[in-house]
């Protein structure tokens, strides 16, 4: 065993049908790094706060429609798919 092998992990392979998490869940960790990003690049930017107040009003209109049209994007992929 050398040193950067840890005995107490393991690591598991998940095949391609299975999920790893649930995808609600996963749509909420892709949408939190979405919103770091977009507030970074506003401070890295120095955008003005009016502009920023309407960055962050449309991210969440977006937001909002990832999160009502993704279901039916991915059944239509998954269908493609077979």
């Amino acid at each position: 065993m050398n040193a950067i092998t840890h005995p107490q992990k393991t690591h598991c392979r998940v095949s391609r049908n299975e999920t790893a998490t649930d995808p609600s869940q996963m749509l909420d960790v892709l949408l939190a790094l979405d919103r770091m990003v977009v507030e970074v690049s506003m401070h890295l930017y120095n955008v003005k706060r009016q502009d920023r107040s309407q960055i962050r009003h449309s991210n969440r209109r977006l937001h909002a429609a990832v999160r009502k049209q993704l279901p039916r994007l991915l059944i239509r992929a998954m269908s493609h798919e077979l």
